[in-house]
């Protein structure tokens, strides 16, 4: 089966002289693919399968955060 991937960026935000930060962007990627046939060789979840482990990543990153509740 396809597990989730990570890719990480540092964006360094200079824009006016006064705010002076680095951004570390962290994204997530569940794949998935909608072909029952090529979707049982490779073991890629279907786009359903995948959305509920995405949500269940997402849950968790909101937990270990303490980010606010989306709506």
């Amino acid at each position: 089966m396809s597990e989730p991937y990570t890719h990480v960026r540092l964006i360094c935000s200079d824009d006016d002289g006064l705010n002076h930060r680095y951004e570390i962007r962290v994204s997530t990627f569940v794949q998935f693919d909608e072909n029952p046939g090529r979707r049982s060789i490779s073991g890629v979840p279907s786009k359903k399968e995948a959305e509920e482990i995405a949500k269940k990543i997402a849950r968790s990153e909101r937990n270990r955060t303490s980010a606010p509740v989306w709506k």
